[in-house]
């Protein structure tokens, strides 16, 4: 029998409901407190949850029945609170990005090695079904050499910033829908394909009230010559997309966004297509391709990273997504950011050494 792991939840906004709608279906769970620094909020998250609420973080921390956190706290706010939470000897999940600069992200890299804490950044979308099948049709070559991949991830809340808003903000959110949107496919990507060497990146702000990038236009080269696009868009109807291109076969996936927060079903509202040859002739003009729908195992994708955290507690081992890999996304992110104010690709050992 599966002894559930204590969770308290740390920041109780809009994604710690999303959050806990997913894990607290879980039987390897149990939320048992959180905390807000506003009283409304956390009587409000305890009610719906019927779990309790700490008034300040010390009190929580002191609880020995909380084993894990689940922090959603501004980006920004990451480096401090994992800080606090690690020295007090609780393991770690933390929404993506790990943070928003190369200092905080060291510093939480630092702090999770000295303490031994367990540790995941949540880039859920790598969880997907569909996300899984299609690294093992690379891995197996089924499609053949991958040569490039297109990756989209864009909605349109750049439409309704106002100014003020953090998102808006260069400094809590570099390069807009990157660190927002286009973390979770640059580690898709770095998943997929293996570590990026370089990118190029073009960005500004578009229909926007805000000072910020709304618009990317990202090139990526991976250590090993192959390539990547990535678009992120803050001024369009919600797109989650990833096209990889095989000397053998190409993939086509697409994910409804409007399911990204019901989580339990969001893989039931995408499709992966592989694209392939119906027959091959030494003529080109007589080759005929066929679309073949590639089935593909269902996950709760919120659920399962967060429960990757209480097995690894329970039984040992390291997760999957941890502080160092974390960080590598981010330099990716911060790579593409400088690439647009100095006009000319960037290293990522020009971001990391």
């Amino acid at each position: 029998m599966y002894n559930p792991v204590g969770v308290a939840a740390i920041g109780l906004g809009r994604w710690a409901y999303v959050m806990a709608d997913a894990y607290t279906k879980s039987e390897k769970l149990k939320l048992v407190t959180c905390y807000s620094r506003t009283e409304e909020k956390r009587e409000k998250f305890g009610k719906r949850y019927n779990c309790a609420g700490d008034p300040t973080m010390e009190a929580l921390l002191a609880r020995e029945d909380v084993e894990m956190v689940v922090i959603t706290v501004p980006n920004d706010k990451h480096a401090e609170v994992i800080e606090q939470c690690a020295r007090a000897g609780k393991h770690i999940y933390v929404e993506k990005p790990i943070s928003v600069s190369l200092e905080h992200a060291q510093r939480i890299d630092q702090v999770i090695k000295e303490t031994g804490v367990k540790f995941l950044c949540g880039h859920s979308s790598r969880r997907l079904g569909a996300l899984r099948t299609m690294k093992k049709m690379i891995a197996t070559k089924e499609i053949g050499e991958v040569s490039s991949i297109e990756a989209v991830f864009s909605n349109e809340r750049g439409l309704e910033l106002k100014k003020g808003n953090w998102r808006g903000d260069p400094a809590t959110a570099p390069g807009g829908p990157l660190t927002q949107l286009g973390v979770h496919q640059i580690d898709n990507l770095q998943f997929l394909l293996g570590p990026v060497a370089r990118v190029f990146n073009f960005g500004k702000p578009m229909y926007t009230e805000v000072e910020n990038i709304t618009v990317n236009q990202t090139l990526l080269e991976f250590e090993d010559g192959k390539q990547a696009y990535l678009g992120t868009n803050w001024a369009c109807p919600g797109v989650f997309s990833i096209n990889v291109y095989g000397t053998k076969a190409n993939l086509f996936y697409q994910l409804d966004f409007s399911w990204w927060s019901n989580s339990d079903v969001t893989d039931e509202h995408s499709t992966l297509i592989k694209r392939e040859f119906a027959s091959m002739s030494d003529d080109p003009d007589n080759r005929i391709l066929r679309d073949v729908k590639v089935d593909f195992e269902p996950v709760d994708h919120l659920r399962v990273e967060v429960e990757e955290v209480a097995d690894v507690i329970r039984n040992g081992g390291e997760t999957e997504i941890d502080a160092e890999a974390s960080l590598r996304n981010l330099a990716v992110v911060l790579a593409a950011v400088k690439s647009v104010h100095e006009k000319r690709p960037v290293e990522i050992a020009e971001i990391i050494g």
